[in-house]
């Protein structure tokens, strides 16, 4: 109950999926750099698809989409600096600029909103 509870927080769940990134690349090692970043991008579109969840939970609904949108960017900074880092520590071949999969981005307010048009509409219904 406690991680439910310290997921519900936007900071928590940037600090988990950062930590759930880096330990999938030491893991997994990826034979390249586009395989290396493909997989930070689709670690990234769990931590929306959690954090458009956890929405549903939050007290205040703006706030909580506008920290998450904070939050969202922190985490791209944060991989933009760890990844090529781990990427030079265990020597992965290739460029360090592969990153196309994090245009998903664009789609996590589409996907906030949505969960606060639901959350709404159920609480009208009901």
């Amino acid at each position: 109950m406690i991680l439910f509870e310290l997921l519900k927080k936007p900071f928590f769940q940037v600090l988990f999926f950062i930590l759930l990134t880096i330990v999938c690349v030491f893991i997994i090692r990826p034979k390249n750099t586009d395989k290396t970043w493909t997989l930070a991008g689709i670690i990234f579109i769990g931590f929306m698809l959690v954090n458009a969840v956890m929405i549903c939970y939050a007290v205040t609904g703006w706030a909580y989409f506008f920290y998450s949108l904070l939050f969202a960017i922190l985490y791209l900074c944060s991989i933009s600096i760890i990844l090529p880092a781990l990427i030079k520590l265990l020597k992965i071949e290739g460029t360090d600029e592969s990153a196309m999969v994090f245009i998903f981005i664009m789609y996590h307010p589409v996907c906030l909103l949505l969960m606060l048009f639901l959350k709404w509409a159920y609480l009208t219904i009901t």
